[in-house]
């Protein structure tokens, strides 16, 4: 065994999908570790993904079965290869063919980065685009917005706020006007 490490990480969402197929492909490729852990794919926080990294040090590699096993949206997944980039981790999709260990991959890298500042910059783009829209549209309609509720608005906000019997008393008051 070499000095370096490969840890595999697998996770599914319990929709049907195989935990023991991926822990199967990821022990064949020669992951020293495997982390697993089943768990929807909208969250943020994946525990056994975090143990992963924690292990993980420059010039070990982590594996997956595939990449979707990290995350659903594109700029989450450049951002968490970049980390790992960052780290002197190398990165292995099965699936995909994907392994940042060899010139192929290397290429694969840098076009990440090319996505992630194109990202950054459609992004910056698209805000100043927005602050601009919104100053237009302050001038047009800033009197309306300065103005604000009523006092009577305000007044039977607070008496809804304070107590039940108030609210009631407010409702009847209401009523007979």
């Amino acid at each position: 065994m070499s000095d370096r490490m490969k840890i595999g990480y697998a996770r599914t969402s319990g929709e049907g999908q195989n935990l023991e197929q991926q822990i199967a492909a990821l022990k064949d490729e020669g992951c020293d570790k495997v982390f697993s852990e089943v768990l929807a794919s909208n969250r943020v926080v994946c525990p056994a993904l975090e143990e992963a990294l924690a292990e993980l040090d420059a010039g070990d590699s982590l594996v997956v079965w595939r990449l979707d096993r990290l995350g659903r949206r594109t700029v989450d997944l450049i951002t968490f290869l970049q980390g790992l980039q960052s780290r002197g981790i190398y990165f292995q999709s099965l699936c995909e063919g994907l392994n940042s260990g060899t010139p192929l991959g290397k290429m694969f890298h840098c076009f990440i980065a090319a996505l992630a500042d194109n990202e950054r910059d459609l992004t910056i783009e698209r805000t100043l685009k927005g602050q601009e829209r919104n100053k237009a549209g302050q001038k047009k309609s800033k009197s309306a917005k300065q103005q604000g509720p009523s006092q009577d608005d305000i007044e039977a906000a607070m008496v809804m706020l304070s107590s039940p019997e108030q609210v009631q008393k407010a409702q009847k008051d209401q009523n007979q006007n």
